[in-house]
């Protein structure tokens, strides 16, 4: 049998592209299976290092047998859509009518004549797949778009939707407090979308959900040693002879010998790295996590205290990394450098990752931390599925079908609250790191996730 004709793909999502990892995947995919990708997004940050890569190598070696829009077989459209503002009455009426409008142009400039005139391509769209949510106007344009070749071109792409969760939910139900106009305003807008949504859903060709990406894995120790870009390097020691030292970081001791590297080994007075994703919005409580640290911190204090006069403390330091970005991080930056201002035992601090360390640090964590909530009941988090590809064991706060993914006591542990929390963290973390092996809580945990096989140190 002769070789498949290459497709052409459409990725798209009303996003930041950068900021939507699982639309990059999926394009990563498609280029390695040897088909066409046109990748549709917002402008923004970068992308993952592949498909940089890809656009970089091709622009090298682009020999002009591709339609001239193409690097290699990768096509980055960024779409930079108007941002009303919103500094008065009056351009708060109007803003979402001026952001739909604005959305509205550029999804139909990017379909209708960027993927449809030369000089962008001259390939015929295949498939078009579609992040939801956002579900408007996403959805509709992209099924009409496959409409219009289909009755135009003669050949209808296949309509695909990756469910992230349920668009409609994502709209607020009005409170009791909220005026009566906008009460029903609000929940006519939530009824609408829900309706349009179901209608969509039943119009598309087929429908992916959560996956996860090989990328996601335990690192080996030596691979945690060379992370010393984001891990605070603590001292570096020089031996008596000069041709051998020892460099020391807060986790790792590394020996070299005439300037070579011989082993590595885990420091046995480690800190527990804790993993938290967060993106800083209301639906991601970040307040949750900063008390059950507090609490964390004075159930710490009195253990200590009983333990004194033994002069031996059975709870280690905690380091807590919190990635991503979003709106209410200005508000917690504060209050997390307070925070660690008075708390000796934890600290806790924030980064901003490429997207190819994120899975890196995930393949470094003790335990981690979710906070997702979601507001249809039905989404699993996807940050609980990185982890777990990590074979990092999850503390999740609980929601409708979270048990699906989190076994609370098999494979994790799930809270209600801050103070939950802290009792679960003091419960796993004491002893840590001369118990973590052979029997204890974290290692059942890691060895009941899915693909985790014979344990080993973290």
């Amino acid at each position: 049998m002769g070789k498949a004709k290459p497709k052409h793909a459409v990725v798209m999502v009303l996003g930041d592209l950068g900021r939507s990892p699982r639309m990059q995947y999926h394009a990563l995919s498609l280029l390695e299976q040897g088909h066409y990708v046109s990748l549709v997004g917002y402008a923004g940050e970068g992308l993952i290092p592949p498909l940089e890569n890809a656009l970089a190598n091709s622009m090298l070696t682009d020999n002009g047998e591709t339609p001239c829009s193409f690097r290699g077989n990768l096509h980055v459209l960024r779409m930079e859509p108007h941002q009303p503002p919103r500094n008065n009455m009056l351009c708060r009426l109007l803003y979402y009518p001026l952001r739909l409008a604005s959305l509205l142009y550029c999804v139909i400039d990017t379909l209708w004549v960027k993927l449809n005139h030369p000089p962008h391509t001259k390939l015929p769209v295949d498939v078009i797949l579609v992040q939801n949510p956002p579900s408007v106007p996403t959805l509709l344009l992209a099924y009409l778009f496959c409409i219009w070749n289909g009755v135009w071109r003669s050949h209808r792409p296949r309509f695909v939707i990756d469910w992230h969760n349920l668009g409609y939910t994502m709209f607020d139900l009005p409170d009791s407090k909220t005026r009566f106009l906008r009460q029903a305003l609000q929940k006519s807008l939530r009824a609408f979308v829900k309706v349009y949504e179901y209608t969509m859903a039943s119009l598309a060709d087929a429908h992916l959900f959560e996956e996860q990406h090989e990328l996601f894995r335990r690192l080996k120790l030596e691979e945690q040693d060379g992370l010393s870009n984001w891990r605070h390097t603590m001292e570096q020691k020089q031996s008596q002879s000069q041709n051998d030292s020892t460099e020391v970081t807060l986790f790792t001791r590394a020996f070299t010998k005439n300037g070579e590297r011989t082993s590595v080994e885990l420091r046995n007075d480690r800190p527990a790295l804790l993993v938290s994703s967060t993106s800083w919005t209301p639906d991601e409580d970040f307040s949750v996590l900063l008390d059950a640290m507090d609490k964390l911190q004075s159930l710490v204090e009195s253990n200590l205290s009983e333990e004194s006069q033994q002069h031996v403390s059975s709870f280690p330091r905690v380091l807590v990394i919190v990635t991503g970005k979003g709106p209410q991080k200005a508000h917690y930056v504060p209050l997390i450098d307070d925070f660690n201002r008075s708390h000796p035992f934890i600290k806790i601090f924030t980064l901003w990752l490429e997207a190819v360390d994120y899975p890196k640090l995930l393949g470094c964590a003790t335990l981690g931390i979710s906070l997702h909530t979601s507001t249809s009941g039905l989404d699993l988090p996807m940050k609980v599925l990185d982890m777990f590809g990590c074979h990092v064991p999850v503390c999740a706060i609980g929601f409708d079908c979270l048990a699906e993914l989190v076994k609370d006591g098999v494979n994790g542990r799930i809270f209600q609250n801050a103070d939950e929390l802290s009792n679960q963290l003091f419960g796993l973390l004491k002893g840590y790191p001369s118990k973590e092996g052979g029997g204890s809580e974290l290692e059942t945990y890691k060895l009941s996730i899915p693909g985790a096989f014979g344990g080993g140190k973290y």
